[in-house]
């Protein structure tokens, strides 16, 4: 089987416009192990993986490595609803294979912290005070 844990290290490294190449690569290694493929065959992108012999059980062994591997979530519906390796690699490809967090997934900003009260404004706000109660 491929080294799935040290994919995320492998993306940071890859300018994202060859991140495909990568993680077809590694995605068609999985397939192929799980399939019991010499390395003389081919996994087709295309076709569907369950039509080339692959099980549920095995499938969701593939998920959740590539999950574990890569950080990221893999919607079972991608997986099990169109299953082609080619419909598996856009999805991913969706997701941030270097460890940054996706867009519109970051953590919130925290709160500002309350300003330090401005002591001059203070003073000035009694002296006012006390010169209008005089």
């Amino acid at each position: 089987m491929t080294d799935v844990p040290r994919a995320t290290d492998r993306f940071r490294r890859l300018p994202r416009s060859e991140w495909r190449t990568e993680l077809e690569t590694l995605v068609v290694e999985e397939f192929r192990t799980a399939l019991l493929m010499t390395g003389a065959e081919t996994v087709p992108l295309d076709q569907n993986y369950f039509d080339l012999g692959l099980t549920s059980l095995r499938a969701t062994e593939i998920k959740q490595r590539l999950e574990a591997g890569l950080g990221v979530a893999i919607d079972t519906s991608v997986l099990f609803g169109s299953p082609t390796v080619d419909r598996l690699l856009d999805h991913l490809l969706t997701q941030p294979l270097d460890g940054t967090p996706a867009p519109g997934t970051e953590a919130p900003a925290a709160p500002a912290a309350p300003a330090a009260p401005d002591l001059r404004k203070s003073l000035v706000d009694d002296l006012l005070s006390d010169l209008y109660q005089a």
